[in-house]
């Protein structure tokens, strides 16, 4: 099963917070979680896209992170090892914002 922990896709190309769904069903299952990071899909398919809008060569980056097993750890102890994870391969610029720098964000828009 494969499923996306922020339930959509980024409108800045941002990491956003993450839904607790993926990881509330790990841990009851007690199936280990992998993650994925997708580096650059933004710039391949936005999220206002249908489609993608460009190639992704030589522009998508896929990592295949080492397992977390999820028995015994809590949701919140499994969101935070996967985006930690993430964060190891993410770019910068991919980083998700300060709360601070997301009330600035969402100020500018709204004028």
């Amino acid at each position: 099963l494969m499923a996306f922990p922020e339930g959509t896709r980024s409108k800045t190309g941002r990491l956003l917070k993450f839904k607790g769904g993926m990881f509330s069903m790990a841990r009851k299952t007690g199936v280990p979680i992998v993650p994925l990071t997708i580096s650059h899909s933004y710039s391949v398919w936005p999220a206002y896209g249908l489609l993608p809008t460009q190639r992704g060569a030589k522009k998508l980056h896929v990592h295949v992170h080492d397992p977390i097993e999820s028995e015994g750890r809590t949701d919140d102890e499994l969101v935070t090892l996967v985006r930690e994870a993430f964060m190891t391969t993410l770019p910068t610029s991919q980083h998700p914002l300060s709360k601070k720098a997301e009330r600035e964000v969402e100020s500018e828009e709204q004028q």
